[in-house]
C-alpha cells in the first residue's frame, strides 16, 4: 500500500513539474499612482490645485460655489479634444472625473452652463477657465505595496 501511495505521488509531481509551459511571462509595468487635483468653481473663474503635475491617471474632485449649476471639462489646450467631462453640478455640491494624461504639455479645465438644450451647453461661458501643465511621466507604482 505504502509503495503504491508513494507512486501516485510520485507521478502527479512529475506531472505537475511539467506544467507552466516555455512561454515568457509579460510582466508590464503598473501605471502610476493616481493623483488628486482639487477643483474649484466660483461664478468668475476655475481653480486647480496644484496647477502642474507628471503624465499618468489624475482625478479631478470638483466642487462648484457658484450660484448656478455647472459642469467641467478637461481639454487640450487648443480647446479641440475634450479628454473628460462631468456632468451637471449643483451649487454646493461635488463630483468627480478621472483623466490619464499620456501626453506632457498644456490642459484647460473650463466650466460651462448645465442647461436644458444642447445650445445652452456649447455656449462660452463667462466663467475663466484654469490651465494646468502635464509634465513628464511619473514613475510607475509597480514598487508600492497596497496599490490598484
Amino acid at each position: 500500500m505504502r509503495s503504491r501511495t508513494f507512486g501516485i505521488l510520485a507521478v502527479g509531481a512529475l506531472a505537475a513539474s511539467g506544467c507552466g509551459g516555455g512561454a515568457k511571462f509579460a510582466n508590464k509595468p503598473r501605471p502610476p499612482t493616481p493623483v488628486n487635483l482639487s477643483v474649484y468653481v466660483n461664478n468668475t473663474r476655475v481653480s486647480v490645485s496644484p496647477r502642474e503635475v507628471g503624465a499618468g491617471p489624475v482625478i479631478f474632485i470638483v466642487s462648484n460655489a457658484a450660484v448656478r449649476t455647472e459642469s467641467v471639462t478637461i481639454q487640450t489646450a487648443g480647446g479641440g479634444q475634450t479628454l473628460g467631462a462631468t456632468g451637471p453640478i449643483n451649487p454646493q455640491a461635488t463630483a468627480q472625473v478621472t483623466v490619464d494624461f499620456r501626453t506632457p504639455g498644456d490642459y484647460v479645465v473650463a466650466a460651462g452652463r448645465s442647461g436644458g438644450s444642447q445650445a445652452s451647453q456649447f455656449t462660452r461661458s463667462p466663467i475663466t477657465p484654469a490651465k494646468i501643465h502635464i509634465g513628464p511621466p511619473r514613475p510607475s507604482a509597480s514598487d508600492q505595496l497596497l496599490q490598484p
